[in-house]
């Protein structure tokens, strides 16, 4: 028996691997200006969503069909909430300077919109990879999205969060750490992400008509 024929799984798993060492180092790549980090983070999402859906694809054609076809809107949005995220650590070195009872409240305000923000992309990148609309719309549909599964987001945030948590406060296994990140560990991040993301947005396209179907009353065009 040959390990290494076409159906073997070490043949299925060498290249599965090769290819999310591919996208990860592609997204690390087209987010060193860090002013594309948008529209390469939807790049991202748009090969691991449709790894899920086709589970065979062409991870180079796939990722620059998205990162072209969606820089502005993915830019725009990507700068919106990096501003915003400027504005809210502000705002807090702000609240811890207020007396008393101020600055209880307006800590718990600050906390909640930096969760919003959050939400928001978590959601809103991988949902411009799979929908054709206006960009505040696209926004409005990422926190439908996670309104509607509100466990999904709690799990996302965890797959999101933890690994870079233990990455930071572990400075024994921080080699090891980075050289998962830099390999794999982004892609594979979005990769779990997208075992959630698929599901939702799964019913909004209809297989047999080849048409998407709308969120609202307004069409959208379903880009895979």
């Amino acid at each position: 028996m040959n390990l290494f024929n076409e159906d073997s799984f070490l043949h299925n798993f060498f290249l599965s691997a090769g290819g999310f060492i591919g996208l990860n180092l592609l997204w690390i790549l087209t987010s060193i200006p860090v002013v594309t980090i948008g529209a390469s983070t939807t790049a991202l999402y748009y090969c691991t969503l449709k790894l899920h859906k086709d589970r065979d694809i062409s991870i180079w054609k796939c990722y620059w069909r998205s990162f072209r076809g969606n820089f502005f809107q993915a830019t725009v949005i990507w700068l919106g909430l990096a501003a915003a995220g400027v504005c809210v650590w502000f705002e807090k070195k702000a609240v811890m300077s207020m007396p008393g009872m101020m600055s209880a409240v307006f800590t718990y305000v600050v906390w909640g919109i930096a969760l919003l923000l959050l939400v928001i992309a978590m959601y809103v990148f991988p949902t411009i990879a799979s929908f054709d609309n206006k960009t505040g719309r696209l926004v409005i549909y990422a926190l439908c999205f996670a309104a509607r599964k509100p466990g999904y987001v709690l799990c996302m945030a965890i797959l999101t969060c933890m690994p870079m948590y233990f990455t930071l406060v572990d400075a024994q296994l921080f080699p090891l750490y980075l050289l998962t990140w830099l390999m794999c560990g982004f892609s594979l991040t979005a990769y779990g992400n997208s075992w959630f993301l698929w599901r939702l947005f799964r019913p909004y396209f209809s297989v047999e008509e080849k048409e998407p179907r709308g969120i609202g009353n307004e069409t959208d065009q379903y880009v895979f």
